[in-house]
């Protein structure tokens, strides 16, 4: 399946699909992500994401017949050091199959080849599969936050992960 995914950076003409994503995945990300991150999730919001900033990047990952089924998305931290912070969701229907992990380490290669030497990325201490795609992918874990990411009714801690290009 993964060699028939469909990688692409992001446009303002995706913001249907964006929208749509979101709202039928809404539940399954609410396991991970802090409610006010999910009800900035509107359309005025995720516009502004998808015009040309310097700073963010999107990326989409469909499958062939052009279903949505992931987003990840890119923040430049430092312009000196060429940091990164990345974050990324996949449909419930569509995890545990090594999609994550197979996107990312090809985007880790993209933002490398352009001269990004750190990435980051943050995760409830609960949400195992992002730890280990974030593990194999080269990853290692640089901070935890103590009781950081409020998913209510529970307070989580947060790892923050390091991926560098010295690593490889």
């Amino acid at each position: 399946m993964k060699s028939t995914l469909i990688i692409r950076q992001a446009t303002e003409a995706d913001l249907r699909s964006i929208l749509l994503f979101e709202f039928r995945n809404r539940g399954w990300f609410s396991q991970f992500l802090p409610k006010q991150m999910l009800h900035q999730q509107t359309e005025i919001y995720l516009k502004r994401l998808l015009q040309k900033h310097d700073k963010r990047v999107q990326y989409l990952v469909y499958l062939p017949n052009n279903v949505l089924i992931g987003r990840f998305n890119g923040q430049i931290l430092d312009n000196e050091n060429l940091s990164l912070e990345v974050s990324y969701r996949i449909a419930k229907n569509f995890t545990n199959k090594g999609i994550a992990q197979y996107v990312l380490k090809n985007l880790l290669l993209v933002w490398a080849s352009n001269g990004v030497r750190n990435v980051y990325a943050q995760v409830a201490d609960h949400n195992k599969a992002s730890i280990q795609v974030l593990l194999s992918c080269g990853f290692e874990i640089n901070e935890v936050q103590k009781g950081a990411i409020n998913l209510e009714p529970e307070i989580h801690d947060c790892w923050v992960y390091r991926w560098s290009d010295s690593f490889v």
